[in-house]
Parts: C-alpha cells; sequence; structure tokens
C-alpha cells in the first residue's frame, strides 16, 4: 500500500509539474509574441500573434489542447521513471 501511494504521489507531481510547464509556455509564447510584434508558433502546441484592438494591445492565441495533454503526459512519465530508478536509502546497493 506504501508503495502504491508513493507511486501516485509521484504521479500527482508530475502532472502538477506538467502543468507548469503548460503555464510557463504559454506565458513565454505570448510575451515573445507581444514583445517582437510577430507571430510566435510552437507547432502542436500554441500560436500566438500580436495586435490591437480599439487601439489597445491584443494578443491572439491558438492553443492545441491536444499538445498540453502531451506535455503533461510525457513531465508525468518522466517523473515516474525518475521515481523507479530512484532507490530507496533503506535498502542495501547490491555487490
Amino acid at each position: 500500500m506504501k508503495k502504491l501511494l508513493k507511486v501516485v504521489g509521484a504521479a500527482a507531481d508530475g502532472a502538477a509539474a506538467g502543468v507548469a510547464l503548460v503555464f510557463v509556455l504559454c506565458i513565454a509564447t505570448g510575451l515573445i509574441a507581444i514583445l517582437t510584434g510577430s507571430p510566435v508558433s510552437l507547432p502542436g502546441f500554441l500560436a500566438a500573434a500580436a495586435g490591437s484592438e480599439n487601439g489597445a494591445l491584443a494578443l491572439e492565441a491558438r492553443p492545441t489542447f491536444a499538445g498540453f495533454a502531451v506535455v503533461v503526459a510525457l513531465t508525468m512519465l518522466a517523473r515516474m521513471i525518475q521515481f523507479a530508478r530512484r532507490r530507496d536509502p533503506a535498502t542495501p546497493a547490491p555487490r
């Protein structure tokens, strides 16, 4: 039971890290589009372009939610692999 809770915790940790990574990538893409004034695209993930709406700065974003899911899933997978490779400190090393 303890091992199962650790696996579920590692998966939840990976999901949280994946959502944070998606958020950072979205903010960075929008910021680059605004600062450069040209369209920016992360293929299969997000496309953003700066513009103006009634004289005010505007950002047009076209997200691909399947790409968001792939990023979160890959981050979860990486966290699970890291968990599986980590050695329990109470377990003696093989000789």
